[in-house]
């Protein structure tokens, strides 16, 4: 039986981070990555361009080509992780064989959400979460006129946006009363939904799909959708995009999960030599206080930096994150964060509209907990820098959602603390480089841009 030091079960932006910081520490100690996909880690959500512009994988690749090589990990590709022994410490893989380790990350991601609805498995029904699925999707298109996306929300937005691109009428069908309902407020979801409506789309929300029909035998190809008030929508594509969920699976019977895999604040799991992030974890929420998944690629980044680090024998703490999330699609900039719905009895709100933006913050005890931007969202990383660092605002919270904001609008201790920030941690990561004997690296983006 092969045996590891370190096994990676994931092969997409948390795993990835993990490698990173792991390798910072130890720079020998054998590693294992294991992928269910075919392809070398890629940006997901990318996938869309493969459809509306044909951009190929190699253009969405995370890392280099010689990464993998470069720092030392053995990585299998179209590998499944079948069951997890956490008493033995071993894992067995699709093809049977079992390897041990010594320290183990599941940086498994989610899954799409299939609703149970009559047809969801003929031909022309498609998810939208991988390269794979966009490929699918695309090789379809010639025979598509009309789509229907099943689902208002980032990943269906996604996919009707970049269908609309290649000339295909599309028809986006969401069950709650608005689109992007748990991103947005009622005022920014109306200007995507407008914006949608002017790119071309249908937009029909309140109403839920109870079939797909189509051809009866071998083909069974899609030809309508029926909705729960009666009503048939020709189509010869259908997009399931209703949410995702945690994959948890390996977890079971030995570790604990909620809605995802229970994590504490180094990102280790119930079983101390196991940690988890990304999608596949919950952990704490800083804005809310609670302990949920943040399915978000910020999120994945920086709890799988913090796993890996730990893993390799170091003890960082994961300050918890947030909602965060940007919508480039149908030609508008939005961006949202943290709390989006106001409560008036607990929380302070300041806004400004016109002149084709929206932009509203949301605080408590003068302390920002939300953020909703349409149009111009370029001042977002300053709003946010705020957030994280819970900075009281109340002083000049006008300013946040002014047209001329800028870190030197702020006082001056805030911002000339940010830039000491920055430039602490551009020399942290000269010396790092320094120390794995690379050369000295330029000083990393600082949160403000």
């Amino acid at each position: 039986m092969e045996h590891y030091r370190y096994i990676v079960v994931g092969n997409s932006a948390g795993a990835i981070a993990a490698a990173r910081e792991l390798r910072k520490v130890d720079d020998s100690g054998s590693c294992l990555m294991l992928s269910e996909e075919p392809h070398a880690a890629y940006s997901r959500p990318l996938i869309a361009k493969h459809v509306s512009n044909g951009k190929d994988i190699e253009a969405m690749r995370l890392v280099p080509q010689d990464f993998y090589s470069s720092c030392g990990i053995d990585l299998r590709l179209s590998m499944r992780a079948a069951s997890l022994d956490t008493a033995a410490h071993t894992l067995m893989l699709g093809d049977g064989s079992v390897v041990g380790w010594d320290r183990l990350l599941l940086a498994t991601g989610s899954t799409p959400i299939i609703p149970p609805v009559p047809g969801n498995s003929r031909s022309g029904v498609h998810t939208f979460t991988t390269y794979d699925d966009a490929k699918a999707v695309a090789l379809h298109l010639p025979a598509v006129r009309h789509a229907v996306v099943v689902g208002g929300g980032f990943i269906g937005l996604s996919a009707a946006d970049a269908l609309l691109k290649r000339g295909i009428a599309v028809t986006i069908v969401e069950m709650q009363p608005r689109i992007l309902s748990q991103m947005l407020d009622a005022a920014a979801s109306r200007i995507v939904e407008a914006a949608a409506t002017t790119a071309g789309a249908v937009v029909m929300t309140g109403r839920r799909v109870n079939s797909i029909d189509g051809e009866q035998g071998p083909g069974r190809a899609v030809t309508s959708v029926v909705l729960d008030d009666g009503t048939r929508i020709p189509c010869e594509m259908v997009i399931l995009a209703v949410g995702v969920r945690s994959r948890t699976e390996l977890a079971a019977g030995g570790i604990s999960v909620g809605r995802g895999i229970i994590v504490d604040e180094q990102m280790r799991t119930s079983r101390p030599d196991v940690f988890a992030c990304g999608d596949a974890c919950q952990s704490q929420d800083f804005v809310r206080g609670v302990s949920s998944v943040t399915a978000v690629w910020p999120n994945a980044v920086t709890g799988g930096a913090v796993a890996g680090a730990n893993m390799a024998g170091l003890s960082r703490a994961y300050k918890g994150g947030t909602t965060l999330n940007a919508l480039p699609y149908f030609g508008l900039s939005i961006t949202s964060a943290g709390v989006v719905e106001d409560d008036s009895a607990t929380t302070d709100i300041v806004m400004a509209s016109g002149g084709g933006s929206y932009r509203k913050v949301i605080l408590r005890n003068g302390v920002v907990i939300g953020m909703v931007f349409a149009g111009d969202t370029s001042r977002c990383g300053l709003i946010h820098m705020l957030m994280k660092r819970k900075v009281r605002v109340d002083a000049f919270k006008e300013t946040l959602v002014s047209d001329d904001l800028g870190l030197l609008s702020l006082p001056a201790t805030l911002w000339e603390q940010q830039v000491t920030d920055c430039a602490v941690a551009g020399s942290r990561t000269r010396q790092d480089d320094a120390s794995r004997g690379g050369p000295a690296g330029a000083a990393p983006a600082c949160e403000v841009i």
